[in-house]
């Protein structure tokens, strides 16, 4: 369960479908780095532009991605304690489904495919299912049950509906499709206090009390350190993780 915008909440249906292959993605690009000696200099591809997340290591962001998928996928009886590490994690896994989504209409572009084709078309058919999903929230589990949106429940009435404005399930206007990531992000992100963090870890400790104070800021926001588990702990966290992530459908 985690503390989003939205009240406290685990993500479920097309939401943490979305949320699950995102998170498999990046362990899968992770794992090609945790034997490299500096596994502190990642490559591109593993970048997200978020500062709080991109200076983690390998291992740190193993475990931190652990952490978010069981508080964010899980029932648990507790939230995780938000923080600039775990809400920077949050905006880099949102991150990595734009990237993947704009991966996916250069290929699809390239080499068009007649009809709708779920290989071609996956991350923006999980986006706009998510995103119909998020907009028809439930109020209790029957209705939950009823109300899931899987690949196949997509219509053209609902791509072509208000007031959502949604895209056509093929669309490669990428614009259009970061404006619904940006509220799927917006929906479990609780603010993005994170952004702040190198303003006040270089300034001096009372001016940065105050700063936290006048903002409502928690005193350990910035100063919690991410996981950092040991080498014979990673591919642990990994195996568990991906239990996690493979019990939601795709």
């Amino acid at each position: 369960m985690w503390h989003t915008s939205r009240g406290d909440r685990t993500l479920i249906s097309s939401e943490a479908s979305l949320v699950s292959l995102a998170i498999d993605t990046m362990i899968d690009a992770l794992l090609v780095h945790l034997d490299e000696e500096d596994e502190s200099i990642m490559p591109p591809e593993c970048q997200s532009g978020i500062a709080v997340y991109d200076v983690l290591t390998a291992s740190q962001r193993v475990g931190l991605l652990h952490d978010v998928a069981r508080y964010l996928l899980t029932e648990t009886e507790k939230t995780l304690s938000l923080s600039a590490a775990t809400e920077a994690a949050i905006a880099a896994l949102y991150i990595e489904v734009r990237d993947q989504l704009a991966i996916e209409i250069d290929l699809y572009s390239e080499n068009p495919i007649e009809g709708l084709q779920t290989d071609s078309l996956r991350w923006r058919m999980l986006v706009l299912a998510a995103y119909l999903s998020l907009n028809q929230i439930p109020d209790n589990e029957e209705q939950t049950e009823r109300n899931q949106l899987e690949f196949n429940d997509i219509s053209e009435d609902d791509m072509d509906s208000e007031p959502f404005g949604l895209p056509a399930i093929d669309s490669d206007d990428l614009e259009h499709w970061e404006r619904l990531i940006e509220s799927l992000t917006d929906a479990v992100l609780w603010d993005r206090d994170y952004e702040l963090a190198e303003s006040f870890l270089d300034v001096d400790p009372g001016v940065s009390n105050q700063r936290r104070r006048l903002l409502g800021i928690d005193n350990d926001y910035f100063t919690y350190v991410a996981p950092d588990p040991r080498p014979e702990q990673v591919m642990q966290l990994v195996w568990d993780t991906r239990d996690i992530l493979r019990s939601k459908p795709r």
